[in-house]
């Protein structure tokens, strides 16, 4: 079975393993998504801007989810390439016990403070009620959330692909169908929300531990396994420090953005940004569906000494998510006003901010794939600092100082303007990192 990974068509393997990850990650993306569509549907325009200040939580659970999950997965793909199972064993457990013990802390800390963090968020007013509906409720299922990011990355990771995402289609489905339900039929409102996004993870990791523990065809789920050693701990958080960080800063500058937006143009502006997230998240998921799914692969082959198959898969995976990338700014554009419409429900003037807000925020985001896939590769290869150089630069270098020095300049269309450069300058420095590896984007 694994042998495929060296001598099967690089086109179909990325399909393979992509699709999977696709489903997996889009569960995550997706949870958001039905909640912003439904409670924009049935609630209106502070239950979205309530959504959108939780983004921060959803993207640190996300963050934490990597951390540990991308690490084991990775650690694990290079296991099974040197036939080395009782290590790749002993890294499944450490990293499923990692996953429940921090996202135990999570849930908990969430719970206790939760009026405190959403006051920092920037919720006040009539947004601090309706954000304290969500997030109260939600805090009890973050550490299902981490558990379900992370194991699925081990899935994955194992070899198995198409059961994780059969997995993740149980935890989507019940989500996408408890919404409506909770929200509208049983009148819960934000609550019912939150309410089907945790009953949604639960469905989810469960299924993944029966499956780790009996089913798994490489690696098995060990009780003797579950204890932590440190040297396992160390390897694994390494490897997945690069992503864990790409999202921490995510979550910062989204903190930063509802602060300024809050200050600059107050809940219509935050409800704006809640519908361009959710647009951006549309055309990221695919890509970091590529992403993910090429992890496993590049670890493998890598593993193996494969140097130039290491190569043509990472070539291969930077031409396909540009092309995706471009293909989402085009539709974005061309049917802008039609797309608004979906999240937007007789609010003529949120929808007005919204498509404006649009033409400046997504005018480079044909860039993306560059980035996520430019990054991830160095992961997968297991250069560490090279990965943590490209995923601190773009946050950190250059969105964050962006966004105060724009805004400051142009206001609202300064934010929306510092994401557009951040892009098209974190493509360059990419390049130049892979042209260093003999890697270029050429069909």
């Amino acid at each position: 079975m694994l042998e495929i990974l060296e001598k099967e068509k690089i086109s179909k393997l990325i399909i393979q393993y992509s699709l999977p990850a696709l489903v997996a990650m889009g569960v995550n993306i997706l949870y958001n998504l039905a909640d912003r569509f439904f409670i924009g549907y049935y609630v209106g325009r502070l239950g979205i801007a309530g959504v959108s200040l939780t983004m921060p939580i959803s993207t640190l659970n996300l963050a934490t989810g990597l951390l540990f999950g991308i690490g084991s997965g990775v650690l694990m793909s290079i296991s099974l390439g040197k036939k080395d199972l009782k290590r790749g064993e002993s890294i499944l457990g450490n990293g499923l016990c990692l996953l429940f013990l921090v996202g135990i802390l999570q849930s908990i800390g969430l719970f206790l403070f939760t009026d405190k963090v959403i006051m920092a968020l920037g919720g006040t007013g009539d947004l601090f009620s309706y954000t304290m509906d969500y997030l109260k409720l939600l805090s009890l299922g973050v550490f299902l959330q981490v558990m379900y990011i992370g194991t699925n990355e081990m899935i994955i990771g194992s070899g198995a692909p198409k059961k994780a995402m059969l997995i993740g289609l149980v935890g989507c489905l019940t989500n996408i169908i408890l919404d409506p339900i909770f929200i509208n039929v049983f009148n819960l409102g934000m609550k019912g929300a939150a309410l089907a996004t945790v009953i949604g993870n639960f469905m989810a990791v469960t299924f993944q531990l029966i499956y780790l523990s009996r089913y798994s065809e490489h690696l098995k789920l060990k009780l003797k396994e579950l204890y932590l050693k440190w040297d396992r701990v160390k390897e694994l958080s390494t490897i997945g420090t690069p992503a864990f960080l790409v999202q921490f800063f995510t979550a910062i500058v989204v903190v930063l953005t509802n602060i300024i937006l809050k200050r600059l143009g107050g809940d219509l502006y935050i409800a704006a940004f809640g519908i361009l997230s959710s647009l951006y998240l549309i055309v990221f998921l695919p890509i970091v569906a590529i992403y993910q799914g090429t992890q496993p692969i590049l670890g493998y082959n890598y593993g193996r000494e494969n140097t130039s198959r290491v190569e043509k898969i990472c070539r291969k995976s930077l031409i396909y998510s540009t092309v995706i990338a471009t293909l989402g700014f085009l539709v974005i554009v061309l049917a802008n006003d039609s797309i608004m419409n979906i999240f937007v429900k007789a609010d003529e003037q949120l929808k007005a901010v919204a498509i404006d807000s649009s033409k400046i925020y997504f005018s480079m985001i044909f860039f993306l794939g560059i980035n996520v896939i430019g990054a991830g590769y160095f992961q997968a290869i297991g250069k560490f600092k090279t990965s943590l150089i490209l995923n601190i630069s773009k946050q950190v270098i250059l969105t964050i100082p962006l966004i105060f020095i724009l805004s400051w300049k142009f206001g609202i269309k300064g934010l929306w303007l510092a994401t557009a450069l951040t892009e098209i300058l974190m493509a360059f420095i990419t390049l130049v990192y892979l042209k260093r590896e003999n890697i270029k984007i050429v069909i």
